[in-house]
């Protein structure tokens, strides 16, 4: 299904740093939900609403967030949304959710029924996105990946971060995150190492990026060179907007 945001959405939390280390870590939380009966995308829309003006009367300024809907998952009805939220300490996050679930506001979330609530932290990989291109139909491609041989979380950051950087040269306008589940992690995703996650800023975008740069083979150097370090596999698709920004 994966890959925070994140934010995850981190088009949410990101700071660049060279790709011979890791860059700072962020935390996200993944909820992937159904809706209560008689609740739709509207109803979430409303609920971000207050849950928006609730925050910032409680001055949590270190929570940025993102609402996801499917495009491509299967089944596509297990769940109707995933909500992203994600913070730059454990910290921050662990606060966050005291304060959130001590809160009348808490009763009042649309979609209860949670198959997967899961924590992770993530490193920001390649160029960032300025914030003014992003839209209200952003898109999120989710890979499930393992390591070959005996590379390392800072091998993949390496591979990954040349590809990427190469992506960007030639006229992609997308970020990604490098996923590692920590608490909550479901079963069926045991048996990988990472995720990683794309972000486009459009739908139209996510096209451009796929038809003139990834499949127009720009990039097929590094990722042939990526291939030797990680494979994935299974991605999922949503489409969704960043509904609260960090401060």
């Amino acid at each position: 299904m994966f890959k925070v945001l994140m934010l995850v959405f981190t088009a949410l939390v990101a700071t660049t740093t060279s790709s011979s280390e890791l860059p700072p870590m962020t935390w996200a939380e993944y909820h992937a939900c159904k809706y209560n009966d008689g609740q739709t995308s509207d109803s979430v829309a409303e609920w971000t609403s207050q849950w928006n003006a609730w925050m910032n009367e409680s001055g949590r300024d270190e929570y940025s967030a993102a609402v996801l809907n499917p495009l491509y998952r299967s089944p596509p009805g297990a769940i109707d949304m995933l909500w992203v939220g994600a913070t730059s300490s454990n910290e921050a996050m662990a606060v966050s959710q005291s304060h959130w679930r001590n809160s009348d506001i808490y009763a009042t979330w649309p979609a209860t029924d949670c198959s997967i609530s899961m924590l992770a932290t993530q490193y920001p990989v390649g160029p960032q996105m300025p914030v003014d291109v992003m839209t209200d139909e952003m898109v999120v491609a989710y890979w499930y990946c393992k390591l070959e041989g005996g590379a390392t979380i800072e091998d993949a950051y390496v591979a990954h971060s040349a590809t990427m950087n190469a992506g960007a040269e030639a006229g992609a306008v997308q970020e990604s995150r490098i996923i590692l589940p920590r608490q909550g992690v479901p079963p069926q995703f045991e048996q990988y190492d990472f995720m990683v996650s794309y972000i486009h800023p459009s739908v139209a975008q996510w096209g451009r990026n796929v038809d003139q740069v990834w499949m127009a083979g720009l990039v097929a150097r590094e990722q042939a060179l990526a291939a030797k370090v990680f494979q994935c596999v299974s991605p999922v698709v949503y489409t969704g907007s960043i509904v609260r920004r960090a401060q």
